[in-house]
């Protein structure tokens, strides 16, 4: 499992590339701890930006908000960010083990 949190942004529109994906792995965790970030050029000079750390991190003063705010700050991050403004955010637990991670759909009596 991990936790994810997400930002929605309106940018300028001299950095928005509709239909731009980028993915990353790890920075700014260390080399034990599981985590990365996804940024989505939506349309409407709007950007999707998140990041994910795996809740199996052994550090106790890990912060993952902290590690998210960390990461924004890389300059080809940054860079999409500047002169925008967040126009909503939120934050949860996923399922990130894939398949197996999901909890069973029903139980007795129930679905």
């Amino acid at each position: 499992y991990g936790l994810g949190i997400k930002e929605i942004w309106e940018i300028d529109p001299k950095m928005h590339q509709p239909g731009l994906v980028v993915h990353t792995a790890g920075w700014p965790l260390d080399g034990k701890t599981y985590g990365g970030s996804f940024l989505y050029h939506l349309e409407n000079n709007q950007v999707a930006v998140g990041y994910v750390v795996g809740l199996g991190y052994e550090n106790p003063y890990l912060s993952p908000y902290e590690e998210f705010q960390r990461y924004k700050t890389h300059p080809e991050i940054r860079k999409f960010f500047e002169g925008g403004k967040r126009l909503a955010y939120g934050a949860r637990a996923i399922a990130a083990g894939g398949l197996q991670s999901l909890p069973k759909l029903v139980f007795p009596g129930g679905a």
